[in-house]
């Protein structure tokens, strides 16, 4: 079985289908103004606040303090960020019978749906409203978000009547697109699904290029499926519905051409011109569909990632950068098949998927699971981007693509930023575990392989808290430390720095108080806004390559950030952004000609493409060439600010 995901959610996978795979389509799918799910978290109209027109009472003042304090809380959390879902529902649980249970349930799926959880929603809602003698004003905003999140689980018959009576709880201009949106998956997925059509006029108006492209789609494939006289009478109720009259035009021509009426049939066809025409569409060749017509969304992928315990945390975040990357890209939008399989099972998850149409698979992410897959992508023909982050350890081959920067060759990169700047003498300070080990190896083999010097490298464990110690042990005369470490590391090893006099400058920095400028170099894993708040005082100049810098000031990167946070609630992680740039790369390419699996892989061995993670580019052996991008740091005062480094 192939779960088809609802627009305006994140994939959820189903069970396992007849090969034996859990499987999850995820196809273009915003129809509502903003981006996607940006539409719902910008929709806080779904949280109370004291200043909006709300029908929800205030919480009670009856009942446990504790209760309400707690609730009170959550609520503000989840204004603030969202989220809370786990929270709201361990306080409608733990103070069952309380006033307070009502609330925490309607927020309880208010933040579920917000989070991309419709069926989490569902059993939040559908326990809420079996409370007796609720409020009215709590009865109608959880029958608005049950309505919303039934339409995206496909139940049409559940959300309409509760679509239909909730309308007044609405409490926000995005809140209706939402809600409208919702009108829209919940009548498609009914026994009338051409009951549609008013609805996606109206998301028209206000949609972009993606969100159009899909109510093309999507329309067309209701119009397509109904009989004649359903259609007939859908056309004879579209009136100046522009849209409606788009799609079903060819349809009905044809159907009255078949019954020997071709002069209706040629007026039939040229109302749907002017349609198309009014909607600045092209028009449409002989036997063709406003899909057809419109932007192409046809291109299709397949993507292998694993989503066992061991992997959820890394899987979810691909799938969510495939989600964007795939939205981003407008009604180009392709639909992505998501196996999820492991180990030798990705191996046969490749075979299944270049059984279909697919031009190419992203994934999977883990070493035993890109050499089965690989092994399967070279014996089926398909192009194939591996996430995996140990390029240099996996396999290659004409199918084989590895988009990830390593570790090993973000620290090259460093050591040739740093030498470029004029460095010619390194420390190293690194933990005592095969990544340190690794990751200073390729590091210092460049060093050497530069003409430059390593003065000293001093050791750490790798659960160290304090660096206080360690950091007095640097001595000599070197320019700048390589620390290859994660970022709450590094967050504790710059101060502990600069207290032994090593201060972090750019380099080529006057003397400085209480020490001498250094060079701080860095892989930073994971960096991001704590790193900043943390350390960013403690690192001005320095080099820092943790393949994607969430914040960083880059107008590549601040996009794909504000795409990202639309959808998810979230910033980023260098997960998220490779798979961003996997899904970008491909559609690109695709886009300039490549019209075959075989061309596709030419083209991606000759990639030349700007992605938020570099300028992306492939060696002989199908890893990446460019350096990806190096940060650096700028403090003013207290203030530090991360840039993409000239």
């Amino acid at each position: 079985m192939v779960h088809r995901v609802a627009p305006g959610a994140l994939p959820r996978f189903a069970g396992p289908g007849p090969d034996g795979y859990r499987r999850a389509m995820l196809r273009p799918w915003s129809i509502v103004r903003a981006a996607a799910l940006g539409v719902l978290l910008l929709a806080l109209g779904a949280c109370p606040r004291p200043t909006r027109k709300t029908l929800v009472p205030q919480v009670p003042t009856s009942g446990d303090a504790t209760a309400r304090q707690r609730f009170l809380a959550a609520r503000d959390a989840f204004v603030q960020g969202g989220g809370q879902v786990d929270e709201f529902r361990a306080i409608a649980d733990d103070y069952h019978g309380d006033p307070v249970e009502r609330f925490a349930l309607l927020y309880a799926g208010i933040a579920a749906q917000q989070g991309g959880e419709a069926a989490g929603a569902v059993a939040s809602l559908q326990a809420l409203l079996a409370l007796p003698d609720l409020e009215p004003g709590i009865r109608s905003r959880g029958e608005l978000y049950l309505g919303m999140a039934s339409s995206y689980l496909g139940d049409g018959e559940t959300a309409l009547p509760l679509l239909a009576r909730s309308e007044a709880a609405i409490e926000s201009p995005a809140e209706r697109d939402l809600w409208m949106a919702a009108q829209v998956h919940a009548h498609l997925a009914s026994a009338t699904p051409l009951a549609a059509l008013p609805w996606m006029a109206r998301v028209w108006a206000s949609a972009g290029a993606a969100e159009r492209g899909y109510l093309l789609a999507r329309g067309s494939e209701a119009v397509t499926a109904v009989d004649a006289a359903a259609a007939q009478a859908a056309w004879d109720q579209a009136g100046e519905n522009r849209v409606a009259v788009a799609l079903l035009a060819e349809r009905v021509a044809a159907d009255h051409a078949a019954a020997g009426d071709g002069e209706g049939a040629a007026k039939i066809r040229s109302r749907g011109a002017a349609a198309l025409a009014a909607l600045d569409l092209p028009p449409l060749a002989d036997g063709a569909t406003p899909t057809e017509a419109g932007p192409p969304i046809a291109v299709r992928f397949g993507a292998v990632i694993a989503q066992s315990a061991k992997h959820a945390r890394i899987g979810e975040q691909i799938v969510k950068g495939l989600h964007v990357g795939a939205s981003s890209v407008g009604a180009a939008a392709p639909t992505i098949e998501i196996v999820d399989a492991e180990g030798a099972a990705a191996g046969a998850a490749v075979t299944t998927l270049a059984a279909t149409d697919a031009l190419a698979i992203v994934g999977p992410a883990d070493g035993a699971s890109v050499d089965a897959a690989a092994t399967s992508a070279a014996e089926r023909s398909i192009p194939m981007v591996s996430l995996s982050p140990r390029a240099e350890e996996r396999a290659s081959g004409r199918w084989t693509f590895h988009i990830v920067h390593s570790a090993e060759a973000r620290a090259r990169s460093l050591a040739q930023r740093a030498h470029a700047a004029g460095v010619r003498r390194f420390a190293v300070l690194r933990p005592e575990n095969g990544y340190g080990t690794a990751v200073t190896k390729a590091f210092t083999a460049e060093v050497a392989a530069l003409g430059d010097e390593l003065v000293i490298e001093v050791t750490y464990k790798a659960d160290s808290k304090s660096f206080a110690g360690v950091a007095k042990k640097l001595a000599g005369n070197w320019q700048a430390v390589f620390i290859p470490d994660s970022a709450d590391k590094v967050e504790l090893a710059a101060p502990a720095l600069a207290a032994a006099g090593f201060i972090a400058r750019p380099f080529g920095a006057k003397k400085v108080p209480s020490g001498r400028p250094v060079v701080l170099l860095s892989t930073v894993e994971g960096a991001g806004a704590d790193y900043v708040r943390e350390a960013g005082r403690y690192s001005a100049g320095a080099l820092l390559a943790p393949g994607y810098f969430p914040g960083a000031v880059d107008d590549r990167g601040l996009e794909f950030e504000r795409l990202y946070l639309a959808a998810t609630g979230k910033p980023p992680t260098a997960v998220d952004a490779y798979a961003f740039d996997s899904v970008r790369m491909l559609v690109a390419l695709i886009a300039a000609g490549a019209r075959t699996r075989d061309e596709l892989a030419q083209r991606l061995g000759q990639a030349a493409i700007d992605g938020v993670t570099g300028a992306i580019r492939f060696d002989r052996d199908h890893r990446r060439s460019d350096d990806g991008v190096i940060y650096t740091v700028e403090v003013d005062g207290t203030a530090a600010t991360v840039r993409v480094a000239p």
